[in-house]
């Protein structure tokens, strides 16, 4: 079960404001963020997405506004425990067993010595870094001392737990390994994942927030920014037949053919059908009646190019007229 809280949201932003100098980080920044919520924080490089995580954690204080963690300012002393963070650097001490500095944490936060041994054994294997426990985190793989800042994160179950960057310089397989641990714990916690790899935000938050120099293009859901339920994405083999294209165009169910260029292999499919999944089954197989082979199909808009979208436009606003 998803962890309950007397508030709606367990992180409010009101007119968030930070600055270094001349640089505005964060300008007048309204957000809130729902408990149990799965969160990905995009935006270009200097979009102020580790300021922000720097603000929620009270590493940094705002220069104006608000923000407030589960009811509390972010220096609050109820907060303790309640905030886990993989920040994108590995801050971990030299000289000292991974196994004992996650000790040593464990017990700040008020777990007593045995069991705080348990909790240590416990995001150990969860973060599949029991094997090095007994190492220095300099002996360790960069990937390796990654997973144990994972594992960090995680101690005590807390009720948010931010994480930059969880999958950067890590291979394919512990990338992966990575992202099934966040598919779990989001379950029944709040997580907020900051990170460049679109395709990685979808697969394992359901709400996406968009900043761009310090401000709040969107924030939504993942399959309403996608239209998942009505737009279909096929790339095919061949330039599609003329025939087909207007025999397609014909069926009442489909509202709008959208083909990136003349002569391009992939379409994108506007549709209106009381049953999308059967939709989906009769066109493929009116495609394949026509022998056009599919070798990509997928429910919904792409999303990289939906969140290309939000930025470059925002800045197409934001360059004066000539």
């Amino acid at each position: 079960q998803k962890k309950e809280h007397l508030m709606a949201a367990i992180i409010e932003c009101r007119s968030l404001t930070k600055s270094f100098g001349s640089l505005h980080a964060i300008q007048a920044l309204d957000l809130d963020i729902e408990a149990g919520a799965s969160v990905g924080l995009v935006g270009p490089n200097g979009a102020g997405k580790t300021t922000l995580f720097s603000l929620f954690c009270g590493f940094l204080r705002p220069d104006h506004g608000t923000v407030r963690i589960l009811g509390h300012h972010t220096h609050a002393a109820a907060l303790k425990g309640r905030i886990g963070i993989l920040p994108q650097d590995i801050p971990l001490g030299r000289g000292i067993a991974v196994k004992e500095q996650l000790l040593l944490f464990a017990r700040l936060q008020g777990f007593r010595k045995a069991a705080a041994r348990d909790e240590v054994e416990r995001v150990l294997s969860l973060a599949q870094v029991k094997d090095q426990s007994r190492q220095f985190p300099e002996t360790l793989s960069y990937g390796q001392r990654k997973k144990v800042t994972l594992a960090q994160a995680l101690l005590g179950e807390p009720d948010i737990i931010l994480l930059d960057e969880p999958t950067s310089g890590l291979d394919p397989v512990a990338a992966s390994h990575v992202r099934s641990v966040i598919q779990k714990i989001r379950e029944s916690h709040t997580c907020i994942v900051s990170s460049h790899n679109l395709e990685e935000i979808k697969s394992v938050c359901d709400q996406i927030v968009v900043i761009d120099r310090g401000s709040l293009v969107e924030h939504c859901r993942i399959d309403d920014l996608l239209g998942q339920n009505n737009s279909l994405s096929v790339l095919l083999e061949e330039e599609p037949p003329a025939a087909l294209l207007q025999l397609l165009e014909a069926d009442a169910d489909i509202v709008h053919i959208a083909q990136e260029a003349p002569g391009n292999r992939r379409l994108t499919i506007t549709f209106q059908h009381e049953s999308p999944r059967q939709f989906q089954q009769q066109l493929l197989a009116r495609l394949e009646k026509h022998g056009v082979s599919v070798v990509e199909f997928s429910r919904g808009s792409a999303f990289t190019d939906k969140v290309i979208q939000l930025v470059s436009g925002r800045q197409s606003d934001a360059t004066p007229s000539n």
